[in-house]
């Protein structure tokens, strides 16, 4: 039995939440050591499939007989965590090479999923250690069952002793294991020593529920009292943000009226009062009277360079009660976003090109330094802006391909005595030592498998290769023009599918960017005619997907990959910079590279039809865009097709897209399945909530990807979305982004919602209706449905057509929801019903038909600009025309 403390002081106490669920805790810092044994697992050269195949390294589902494998050779430690576990107190921990870690307890109060996170993206191998330790408080001793969730390893202790051990590794989501353990009247310490190894994104989880009468959990703190502490936490959990991101550096509070708080970010600590039940806190102003934290670290923005390329932006205000007896607090990330947004072209393009080269030459990364160097004839290449790329291409860090094409341009088109003396020769020796894909000799956990890191491999090897043709290249012994010979055929083939079939990454607002980065490159420096047409062809493609599926500068359509930031604000799109320079719309942010490549481009050009398709906003516009292709191993890991039927309607003042049945009832990962667009910020969707995080290492999360992929189908301004929840669903609900902050005006009536951006309407509905969720990081941006929340029904209008909001939601019938099924009637009388089992109809008709009866073959692309029917060898955009074999003309 652990010794107690009296009368309320030194601890702070807390109950289990409705499932059992342990919500506070004291953790250490994630640990990392190298993860240096890798060889003695796989083979480093020959042939990278096959049982010890390098393949292994991969991240995802495939990966874990390797990661297991890898703990029994460096298992954790059977020695119980020594010292007291007290909140700021030492940690002293050995890892299992022998490393010995030290830290301090910190704590921390999970979201509604229970969950400590120590999620990361981590360039390159490593192994990760953690720990977390509560206390567990009972009245009368009795058996409980301790139900542990951990996505890899652990070991447990209880009481000093160790009760639970497992080497079993999951990908996302965590596996339970049931521990029974007896728990003496008083205080017993609960320590979980987490184990994970890192290939990218890492998801490193625990979480620990209680079966049994309920316990209380102590959290030892010095100076810390109870009964201060349990007021405290009922006045923050009554606190929220209603609003995640900023233009103007102010984020508004919300909670009980007259409370006094304190707010920390980015070392900073400020005291405020809620009036009213509100207050603002300012991000990019100091203020007299706020406190410099020399214990908080002061850079809380992404690092450049991350998986998306951009930095966010984001930080998170720590709120707690101004009461030093009162240690717990409350987390709220948040975001500074751009401020340079346009939704409308003004004034010349040229202008718009020298706003985005004014702000480009300012960032960091090789992005940067190329503007400068190219904006500036006295500018000196220097090592410090390509500092961060040369690590990564040394030590072989994912994403590396991308600052191997980024630092040929430099190389290109920047004369030798415009560089740092011996920069050069730096450069040069670090491409000559570079591995350019999977096949070639090296453990790393570079990847190789996805869509656009496949483009970029090949663009590099290829462009290297050529460039140092009678170099050796140090990693496998070839000529550069050993490798350009490999690349070659790899990237002509990638072209040629991607331009007769589409892609299976569909309108990512991520990787669009870093498609164009490649395919421009292509065209600028590849020797071969034949490459560089076929590389302007599928860019013309990706340009005029942008600008058929975006509206004012918002690429708002479904996407096959997406991240939280983005489907939050669209000024932090990687394709946002991209419009701004190539229609002048969207937004400046920190995803230079690509749109730098595209603005100081001297051989690509893109068509004017398309920057004409981006500017056209008609008072319809309908939209279809079918991608049909198929998987290989050898490079998706997948062996299967791969399709999405997306649509989009636009009017001047919304839009609203949908991908159509996309593998519905199916797990899902990244993608972002519809939603409707008001505005950067005004954005409205559903997802189908795996967890309550926001990191881009778990896929799916709260808001980016689906745990369970919902059946949704659009028809001109309405979508129809059906959503499965099992009964042991971890979080057990679905739940709609609708931003109340963003609209101009929004009301409720009956089972809708609706709000009012400019001249757009947006209403969603769902059976028993929504309500905001008035608390925590998403207050008043979250809706929660009523009812079951398995079927939704969304639709847009407009002033002009509808009249006023109030007018626009009387309008409209109650949907008819019943079980795995739901019926409407559109404002404009239409009849639309989606069920699991049966077809979509309009207006009593499968929508999937032709004329005859017989199942349609959808076009591959039909809109305003374009109709490219199945088949087809050629597109024509407007007078432009690609060949879907060759690409087109320079």
């Amino acid at each position: 039995m652990d010794s107690g403390v009296e009368s309320g002081t030194g601890r702070t106490v807390h109950a289990l939440d409705e499932r059992g669920t342990v919500r506070d805790w004291l953790i250490s810092p994630a640990w990392s050591e190298p993860a240096d044994d890798l060889g003695k697992h796989l083979a480093a050269e020959g042939d990278p499939w096959g049982e010890r195949g390098r393949w292994r390294l991969t991240n995802g589902p495939d990966v874990t007989p390797l990661k297991e494998e890898l703990y029994r050779h460096r298992p954790l430690r059977r020695d119980p965590v020594p010292g007291p576990v007290v909140e700021g107190g030492e940690i002293r921990y050995t890892g299992p090479g022998g490393t010995r870690h030290s830290g301090r307890w910190q704590r921390v109060h999970t979201a509604a999923d229970g969950l400590v996170d120590w999620s990361e993206f981590c360039f390159t191998p490593e192994y990760r250690l953690a720990l977390a330790a509560c206390v567990l408080e009972v009245d009368q001793a009795e058996w409980r069952t301790l139900r542990l969730a951990t996505t890899g390893p652990f070991r447990l202790f209880v009481g000093g002793e160790p009760r639970g051990e497992a080497g079993t590794v999951s990908y996302m989501e965590p596996a339970e294991h049931d521990i029974r353990v007896w728990l003496p009247s008083g205080t017993t310490t609960v320590v979980v020593a987490s184990w994970q190894v890192a290939f990218r994104e890492v998801r490193q989880i625990v979480r620990l529920r209680v079966d049994g009468l309920p316990v209380r959990v102590v959290v030892p703190s010095e100076g810390a009292c109870e009964y201060t502490s349990a007021v405290a936490e009922r006045v923050l959990d009554a606190v929220g943000t209603t609003r995640w991101g900023t233009t103007d550096g102010e984020i508004p509070l919300t909670g009980p009226d007259g409370a006094a708080l304190r707010v920390q970010w980015a070392g900073r600590t400020r005291r405020i009062r809620l009036v009213g039940g509100r207050a603002a806190v300012r991000l990019d102003e100091a203020e007299e009277g706020d406190e410099a934290d020399e214990t908080e670290e002061a850079g809380t923005g992404d690092d450049v360079g991350s998986a998306s390329m951009l930095s966010t932006g984001a930080s998170v205000l720590r709120v707690s009660v101004d009461d030093d007896r009162a240690p717990v607090f409350r987390e709220f990330p948040v975001a500074v976003l751009p401020g340079a947004y346009r939704a409308a072209p003004e004034g010349d393009l040229s202008d718009r090109r020298t706003e985005f080269l004014r702000h480009a030459a300012r960032a960091d990364g090789v992005g940067g330094e190329l503007v400068r160097a190219l904006t500036d004839p006295h500018h000196t290449v220097s090592e410090s802006g390509l500092t961060r790329a040369l690590w990564m291409i040394d030590n072989r860090a994912d994403c590396a391909d991308f600052e191997a094409v980024g630092l040929f341009h430099l190389w290109r088109r920047i004369p030798a005595d415009r560089w740092e003396p011996a920069l050069r020769d730096r450069v040069r020796t670090a491409l000559l030592g570079f591995k350019y894909w999977i096949d070639q000799p090296g453990l790393d956990a570079m990847c190789y498998f996805t869509e656009n890191h496949q483009l970029v491999w090949h663009t590099a090897e290829l462009l290297w290769g050529a460039e140092l043709a009678g170099d050796t290249f140090g990693n496998t012994g070839w000529t550069g023009a050993a490798h350009a010979a490999h690349a070659r055929g790899l990237v002509i083939e990638w072209m040629r599918r991607k331009l007769a079939g589409g892609f299976s990454e569909f309108d990512s607002n991520a990787y669009l960017a870093i498609d164009l980065l490649a395919l421009v490159s292509l065209v600028e420096f590849a020797e071969e005619q034949e490459v560089a047409e076929l590389a302007a062809g599928v860019a013309d493609r990706v340009l005029f997907s942008l600008a058929a599926n975006s509206w004012r500068g918002i690429h708002g359509c479904a996407h096959g990959r997406s991240y939280v930031s983005t489907l939050r604000s669209s000024r932090l799109e990687e394709t946002a910079p991209i419009m701004w320079v190539c229609f002048g719309t969207g937004a400046l942010n920190d995803a230079v590279l690509p749109a730098a490549v595209v603005a100081t481009a001297d051989r690509y050009r893109m068509p004017e039809v398309i920057r004409e398709a981006a500017h056209d906003l008609p008072e319809r516009w309908w939209g279809r865009q079918n991608y049909r292709g198929d998987y290989r191993v050898a490079h998706d890991l997948l062996s299967r097709p791969y399709g999405s039927d997306l649509t989009v309607y636009k009017t001047p003042d919304a839009m609203l897209s949908c991908v159509n049945d996309y593998r519905p009832s199916l797990p899902g990962l990244q993608e972002h399945i519809w939603g409707a667009t008001l505005g950067p910020e005004t954005q409205v969707f559903v997802t189908h909530a795996p967890n309550a995080s926001v990191s881009p290492s778990a896929r799916p999360n709260s808001w980016a990807g689906n745990r369970i992929l919902p059946r949704a189908r659009q028809h001109e301004g309405t979508v129809l979305a059906l959503y499965r929840i099992p009964a042991d669903d971890v979080m057990g609900y679905t739940h709609a982004w609708f931003p109340l902050a963003e609209f101009d005006e929004w009301l409720q009536h009956g089972v809708w919602i609706a709000g009012r951006k400019g001249d757009g309407y947006v209403a969603l509905a769902t059976e028993g209706g929504a309500s905001p969720v008035t608390a925590g990081p998403d207050a008043w941006q979250e809706l929660r449905p009523t009812g079951p929340g398995t079927a939704w029904v969304c639709t847009v209008g407009r002033r002009t057509v509808h009249g006023e909001l109030d007018d626009f939601v009387r309008t409209l019938a109650a949907p008819d929801f019943g079980p795995d099924r739901v019926a409407f009637r559109t404002a404009e009388g239409t009849e639309l019903s989606l069920d699991w089992a049966g077809p979509f109809t309009v207006d009593g008709r499968p929508a999937d038909l032709a004329a005859d009866g017989s199942i349609a073959t959808p076009p591959q692309l039909a809109n305003p600009y374009a109709q490219l029917e199945s088949g087809a060898t050629s597109l024509a955009i407007g007078p432009h025309v690609i060949d879907l074999r060759k690409g087109r003309p320079l």
